[in-house]
């Protein structure tokens, strides 16, 4: 059996990169994606606080100037936004000694009150890195794909791309989600229930009551198994509040919270430089298609295939996967979807230094010329270097021109 404790991480190195240039490194996440285990691999020496163990929290959040002043650095941080007087003290400490790096390494689950703090005290002092469930790669104990790194390079330098990845392994992945935990024990099917009920029920009960102590969590219950089924959808906020019973600025405030904590990814609509008619409704899907999958009763990769949302889930899963895969390289980039008033569109739009790449995702091992129009029209009208197709096929090829055809089983 795996264990998250030694599983190599993507982004450990690129946190060593940045303690080596700040002060500071800030890991957000949701819940139990790894941060703890993350930055002990990554500090393993340095003492570490967890502030939602009473004793540690008291000895932090009471005297902090004290605290820095009597242990070591580097000093580890975890769930950091629960202190209030944490980040003054930090950014007083920091000035004092501006020119040592890596002196702190901070964690947190809550990005609405977490980069309120670093945006007041820790300005310029601090770098931060988003944390995910597993990677493909992670997951599966392979070095990261290529791919990444070669978005807005020539397609030839794509062409030559390797994989050793079946497509079963990438289903099961699909299937049982990126959280560490649940996906490591995933055989033990009443383990994998279990873990998922609480999960949600402890982010709902716990995690939002703590937040957010005036919402409705009785109708904050009933949107996220709503979102589901919306998953890979353009957000419509009036269907939502029609069958919630609630107004749409509380549903627009929902989308917030959960975007907020990291449970909800919104794409924006890509309409720059368009002169067609383009849907300016944001879209998105839940991050982490196991959570999906279980509020959906999809309990193996067979009901999976065959459910009338595999496309739609798939679909998450892809964008996802490029999503986090771009950012664990620590490229700088905007992530859109695009859709036209006649229904032409793109499932993902990645706009970086490297240019405007749209990417089509499908779930069919092949696919027609006919399927290439929207793709082909945006690559004109944009003057875009090229598109990606990715689909459940074998090879990467040219399906055209400035067309590239780049399998699924390529991405891991």
């Amino acid at each position: 059996m795996l264990d998250m404790h030694t599983l190599s991480r993507n982004q450990a190195t690129s946190i060593i990169q940045l303690l080596d240039l700040f002060p500071v490194v800030v890991i957000l996440g949701a819940r139990q994606v790894g941060k703890s285990t993350l930055s002990q691999m990554v500090l393993p020496n340095a003492k570490m606080f967890d502030l939602e163990r009473e004793s540690d929290f008291l000895r932090v959040d009471s005297e902090p100037e004290l605290l820095f002043n009597e242990v070591d650095l580097p000093i580890i941080i975890d769930e950091a936004q629960k202190s209030t007087r944490l980040f003054e003290a930090l950014r007083v400490y920091i000035d004092a000694n501006r020119e040592q790096k890596g002196q702190f390494l901070l964690s947190g689950s809550s990005s609405a009150e977490l980069l309120n703090n670093i945006s007041e005290s820790l300005a310029g002092r601090c770098a931060i890195v988003e944390l995910n469930g597993f990677s493909w790669n992670e997951a599966l104990e392979k070095k990261q794909s290529d791919f990444y790194r070669l978005l807005g390079k020539p397609i030839d330098q794509i062409l030559l791309s390797k994989t050793s990845t079946i497509q079963r392994q990438l289903l099961e992945l699909c299937l049982f989600g990126s959280y560490p935990e649940p996906y490591l024990e995933r055989e033990n099917k009443l383990f994998y229930q279990e873990w998922m009920s609480a999960y949600i029920q402890l982010y709902v009960e716990r995690d939002i009551r703590a937040l957010f102590p005036t919402l409705n969590l009785d109708a904050f219950k009933r949107f996220i198994r709503m979102i589901s089924f919306s998953t890979g959808e353009i957000i419509n906020y009036a269907k939502f509040s029609r069958s919630l019973d609630v107004s749409q600025p509380t549903i627009k405030r929902y989308f917030e919270i959960i975007e907020g904590t990291f449970l909800w990814r919104k794409l924006p609509s890509y309409s720059k430089n368009s002169k067609k008619r383009v849907i300016k409704m944001s879209k998105g899907h839940l991050r982490d298609t196991g959570i999906v999958n279980y509020l959906l009763n999809i309990g193996d990769v067979d009901t999976l295939k065959s459910h009338p949302q595999f496309g739609q889930i798939w679909e998450s899963f892809i964008a996802e996967q490029i999503i986090v895969g771009l950012k664990s390289c620590l490229i700088k980039f905007e992530a859109y979807h695009y859709r036209t008033s006649n229904h032409s569109e793109i499932d993902l739009i990645i706009e970086g230094d490297f240019g405007v790449i749209p990417i089509e995702i499908k779930a069919s091992t092949t696919t027609n010329k006919k399927q290439l129009f929207a793709l082909e029209a945006f690559i004109e009208e944009h003057n875009c270097e090229y598109g990606i197709l990715v689909n459940n096929g074998f090879e990467i090829y040219s399906l055209s021109k400035k067309i590239i055809q780049v399998p699924a089983i390529f991405l891991v």
